[in-house]
């Protein structure tokens, strides 16, 4: 076999540069991010709106049987830092393997490592060349060229495999991708990107015997079927089947329910997912530590599912360019939809719109809005559908109200739209993203009607609540005020509050944490009688803006196992060392840890337990 994984090298004044792609991708679980990733880029690759059928399967394989996918990639690993202690100490490779069928695999001109731009579309190049940037638009979901490198975040070695069966011209090629730091070798600096290709001209491999071998060594179930077949290395620990299971149902509940999609998990139970057995197999999942947990999750789904088909109301707009939502939207029904609001029937409603391009192409359109008061709940349920894949914005527009709701956007128009102002992560539809405001006259104006069209609606039919809800609608409805009235205003808010209780000093902390350039010291405080030996673990992580910096950590950030960072220490032992946490038995009342070598740039949140219990964290 004459491929091997290949590196560019860089020339003399050609700039550095490692990968920071993975920063809109820091999703809380693996498992969550490899199931939003893949699905999504196989609904956008459907054959003429045919049912995607998805198969995960979880394997091992010898690694000397498979050695000639990996010999040459290990010294660009270690060049890196980034080879995992547990490559060098197993004699087999664990993978994943995900494959979809009814799609179109990955079509288009074919390049190696490109020298100019396709001169049209070509998701082949897309895929395996564009890095933030997207040839997608319409009803796809993605849009930004990012979301692939989740493939690369659950790989220990950063690195898969794609095998396409291609459906415009019934080609077979193969490739692999890697995305590590900047290197050196010898006296070579090399790219942070590596392809595992058929030669140095980076050409996919197409030769039928290493196909062959290569479906063979990683149990590849694809025959002649186009689409692709994804393997990832060395997946993180964390993916599970049931993960699988459960964020497949999570995010993409609407297609499976539309029966567009059908998720398999060969494992010793073979389960498929489908429309049928949707409701039974998540009654079945524990939810704890996910958005539904302690939710009734069949309620919700049969309210998913009994909206898809229900019959719906034509709001009327009067001018769908620039829209709203008031009491003659609702003609001479809203008396009594109001009423079967409040009796807990699901309603849904038709939101007639107007695009309007830049060019002056003007587009009538709309999305649907389905919803169902519940008097069970204790907080709104919201889901936002774009093209099947699901928005997760970071903020409620129902609140504490006891409404489940569902906006839709399927329509060509309006999901290019919103596909348009989506960022990232999907996590909202912004204004403000790419080029959104120069593509459409009344992007603004438009784009915050339907941020905020579910919150209007359910204004009109539901009963005011008994107890006071000063923010609800506040972003509708908002009326600045003078700064003589916001000073009243506190004054007020001071005299009705309840007094402060002065709290009850703690235990005394038993670590002192002590900033230093690049890093800092841990030690003992003096004040505090301690037994030896003391076990403790340490995790350290990059400060974010808003939530929890140890789960946004990444490795790309640094690697304790990697001896990227510097460690010192004295009246103690190191029992383990990992990612972004080291564990250690304090032996002594010298205890002193130092830890330096970490980004000046950026300050460090860094978190002491005892591993029987307590802590100590602060922000550096």
């Amino acid at each position: 076999m004459l491929t091997k994984w290949r590196f560019r090298k860089l020339s003399t004044g050609e700039p550095e540069r490692n990968p920071r792609e993975t920063e809109f991708f820091r999703l809380t679980e693996p498992s969550e991010a490899l199931v939003r990733e893949s699905i999504q880029n196989s609904l956008d690759a459907r054959t003429n709106g045919s049912h995607v059928l998805i198969k995960v399967r979880f394997g091992e394989v010898e690694k000397n049987s498979i050695i000639s996918y990996l010999e040459n990639l290990n010294s660009h690993l270690e060049a890196a830092v980034l080879l995992p202690a547990a490559y060098n100490g197993s004699e087999t490779i664990k993978f994943i393997v995900i494959e979809d069928f009814g799609t179109s695999g990955l079509d288009g001109e074919v390049y190696g490592r490109p020298t100019e731009r396709p001169a049209r579309r070509s998701n082949f190049y897309n895929f395996w060349w564009c890095e933030g940037k997207s040839y997608k638009a319409g009803k796809e979901a993605g849009r930004w060229g990012l979301g692939k490198t989740t493939f690369h975040m659950i790989s220990g070695l950063r690195a898969f495999f794609g095998l396409t069966f291609r459906a415009d011209d019934n080609r077979k090629l193969l490739m692999g991708k890697v995305l590590l730091k900047t290197h050196r070798i010898d006296n070579d600096v090399y790219s942070y990107d590596g392809y595992f290709t058929a030669n140095d001209n980076y050409t996919p491999i197409t030769n039928e015997e290493d196909l062959e071998d290569f479906k063979r060594k990683f149990a590849i179930s694809r025959k002649n079927e186009s689409g692709l077949s994804l393997v990832i290395l060395m997946p993180t620990d964390t993916i599970t089947s049931s993960d699988i299971l459960k964020y497949s149902i999570l995010h993409y509940f609407y297609p499976i329910f539309k029966n567009m999609l059908e998720v398999k998990v060969e494992n010793a139970e073979n389960i498929l997912l489908n429309k049928d057995n949707l409701c039974e197999l998540a009654s079945a999942l524990n939810w704890d530590g996910s958005e539904w947990e302690g939710e009734d999750v069949k309620e919700i789904l049969n309210f998913v599912r009994l909206s898809i088909d229900a019959p719906q109301s034509i709001l009327l707009i009067e001018n769908p360019s620039s829209p709203k939502i008031n009491s003659n939207s609702f003609g001479e029904s809203l008396s009594q939809l109001k009423q079967s609001f409040n009796n807990g029937n699901l309603l849904k409603f038709k939101i007639p719109v107007r695009i309007i391009k830049s060019n002056d192409n003007q587009s009538d359109t709309y999305f649907e809005i389905s919803c169902k008061k519940n008097s069970i709940l204790d907080k709104a349920i919201e889901f936002y559908v774009r093209s099947g894949i699901r928005i997760l914005p970071r903020k409620s527009a129902l609140g504490s109200r006891p409404v489940i709701a569902m906006l839709v956007a399927d329509e060509p128009e309006i999901a290019e739209f919103l596909g348009d102002a989506e960022n990232p992560a999907h996590t909202e539809w912004n204004e403000r993203t790419g080029e959104f405001k120069e593509k459409y006259l009344n992007a603004y104006s438009l784009l915050r009607f339907i941020n905020k069209s579910m919150a209007m609606l359910v204004s009109f039919l539901d009963e005011p609540p008994q107890e006071q809800q000063r923010d609800f609608l506040r972003e509708i409805f908002s009326i600045p005020i003078s700064i003589e009235e916001r000073e009243k205003e506190e004054e007020e808010e001071k005299e009705t509050q309840v007094p402060i209780i002065p709290s009850v000093p703690g235990n005394p902390k038993i670590f002192i944490i002590e900033r230093i350039s690049g890093g800092f010291n841990v030690s003992l405080n003096g004040n505090v009688n301690v037994k030896f030996p003391l076990n403790a673990k340490i995790m350290v992580a990059y400060d974010i803006r808003r939530g929890n910096p140890f789960k946004q950590y990444d490795l790309f950030d640094f690697d304790f196992n990697q001896n990227q960072i510097e460690i010192n220490s004295s009246d103690c032992l190191i029992t383990r060392r990992e990612r972004n946490f080291i564990e250690l038995e304090v032996t002594g009342q010298n205890f002193l840890l130092t830890m330096e070598g970490f980004d000046l740039k950026r300050d460090l949140v860094v978190d002491i337990k005892k591993l029987e219990g307590g802590n100590h964290e602060t922000e550096i």
